[in-house]
């Protein structure tokens, strides 16, 4: 028996904490064939500008179970690296969108991203590559990116302005943003309720560079398909209940390692 398995009469072994990013694109789908492509191996690229502009290429380059999604891509990586994640990559990832997007647009492509950064315990997959990484942690950071308010706040605002947007989970907020550990302002971070799937509670949006509908009415002014304040109950600090899925199971498990393409977590694409 492996030292996390567990039997009746003995617990189960925590995993250790790790950061959770992931990003997608909206209306993938919606390219041809030879489009899905191009963006899908312009995505990664991106991602490790984006991290080596911040002066965190270290962090990219040993990052932990990183998966391929096909219109994304995420990473695990130390939690100690979250406040300058937070700080400095969302808002470069933004300025590289936005040069790209001079480039793909005489092709009739848009690269506009939707990515959430979760933290918690995660088990990391064997080192032939063949186990999933499974679990509340990381469900729920794909999860975060299917929320409507989320999905919204690329609907209203400007294409031509806008490439990202950004889903944090309660942990990271109180964790990195509300504990002082990041620089990024506690009034750039609106806090929003939401339900999607299996997963309730409240996000914090961030939109590096809101325009549009953003400047008129603010990140969280989008309700459709969101859950009441009353519905979601006050935030728990450390987020919920962790589970590790093992045996047979109809959650989402994300596998690893040797995958490539294939897997979506949601319907607009």
């Amino acid at each position: 028996m492996s030292d996390h398995q567990s039997t009746e009469d003995e617990p189960a072994e925590l995993p250790p904490y790790r950061a959770v990013l992931v990003v997608d694109t909206k209306e993938f789908g919606s390219n041809s064939d030879p489009g899905q492509q191009r963006l899908a191996e312009i995505i990664p690229d991106v991602l490790a500008r984006a991290f080596e502009r911040a002066g965190l290429g270290n962090v990219w380059s040993q990052a932990l179970f990183p998966h391929n999604t096909g219109d994304g891509f995420g990473i695990g990586f130390p939690t100690r690296h979250l406040p300058a994640v937070v700080s400095k990559v969302l808002d470069t990832l933004q300025d590289i969108l936005a040069e790209r997007h001079r480039q793909l647009r005489g092709h009739g492509l848009r690269l506009r991203m939707r990515a959430s950064l979760n933290v918690g315990p995660v088990r990391e997959p064997d080192p032939d590559g063949m186990t999933a990484v499974v679990g509340n942690t990381v469900i729920t950071t794909h999860r975060l990116l299917d929320a409507a308010p989320v999905r919204a706040l690329l609907t209203r605002s400007d294409p031509d302005q806008t490439f990202l947007s950004v889903a944090l989970s309660q942990r990271v907020f109180e964790d990195v943003v509300a504990s002082g550990y990041s620089t990024l302002p506690l009034s750039r971070v609106v806090p929003t309720p939401v339900q999607v799937k299996e997963f309730t509670g409240t996000v914090y949006l961030y939109v590096p560079n809101p325009s549009g509908e953003l400047l008129d009415r603010g990140l969280g002014d989008h309700q459709q398909d969101a859950v009441t304040s009353e519905q979601v109950g006050p935030p728990r600090r450390r987020g919920g209940v962790t589970n590790i899925m093992t045996g047979t199971h109809g959650g989402t498990a994300i596998q690893v390692g040797h995958l490539h393409g294939g897997l979506h977590t949601g319907d607009d694409r």
